[in-house]
């Protein structure tokens, strides 16, 4: 029994120094934009769908589903509607996701939604900071009836860029019903607001979930990550003062 207890301390130790040197490299992929990214993707991808073994699912990161210490999901025993949880695969594939892209296991950085990934207001908080992005975002009020199926919130994100002060304004569409609070709102608009600022610094369109609402139906747009960048240009403008 001892053994056998023994030989799991030493296949979960192997696995967390496997996992963290997959999540190092999979770091570089942030500084990396060429084809030979594609190379180190392949490589972190690999590593960790050999690391993360149902075993190692089961022992480690099964327990986080459904916490705020680990993520959360549209898929809980808790919630007033109880749901199945998700299966280990949804689980591996998601963290592998959200491994790509730099962001953590931990601290509700990213929630799955209708079995995908998507980061949270705390992840594109972690994600910036990686950046060494200095903004500041200021949120406006929801002007909408209070019988209203969606807010409508405006923010203003004073930001700095290559040493140049910006201002990127924003109006977001957010669900809401008789139970949506003013600071849940405020949050979603928050969000929101540093997904874009992300999407704008990086030319990626990561889509966007609610953990609330499901997913989001936003009409697609088929564009590169430059020509995403040059959309959301129309809306920066260059008379911010940063502290």
């Amino acid at each position: 029994m001892k053994t056998k207890k023994n030989t799991q301390l030493s296949v979960l130790d192997n696995a967390r120094e496997k996992f963290i040197l997959a999540c190092s490299e999979a770091q570089s992929l942030q500084l990396i934009n060429d084809f030979g990214s594609a190379f180190i993707a392949a490589g972190v991808v690999k590593t960790l769908r050999e690391v993360l073994t149902d075993e190692v699912m089961e022992e480690v990161f099964m327990p986080l589903m459904n916490t705020k210490i680990g993520f959360l999901t549209d898929r809980s025993m808790s919630a007033k509607k109880p749901k199945t949880p998700y299966t280990i695969p949804v689980v591996r594939d998601s963290i592998i996701d959200a491994v790509g892209m730099g962001l953590h296991p931990t601290g509700n950085q990213f929630n799955i939604i209708a079995e995908k990934m998507y980061p949270t207001k705390e992840g594109y908080t972690f994600l910036l900071r990686k950046l060494n992005c200095k903004y500041i975002i200021t949120k406006g009020y929801d002007r909408t009836p209070a019988n209203s199926p969606y807010a409508e919130i405006s923010t203003t994100i004073n930001f700095e860029e290559n040493g140049k002060r910006q201002t990127l304004t924003l109006n977001h569409m957010i669900k809401k019903n008789d139970y949506t609070s003013h600071d849940q709102l405020q949050g979603k608009a928050e969000k929101k607001s540093k997904k874009a600022l992300y999407e704008y610094l990086t030319g990626h369109d990561l889509g966007d979930g609610d953990i609330d609402g499901g997913t989001i139906d936003i009409p697609h747009v088929d564009m590169t990550g430059d020509e995403k960048k040059a959309n959301l240009k129309n809306k920066v403008s260059n008379k911010v003062d940063l502290p």
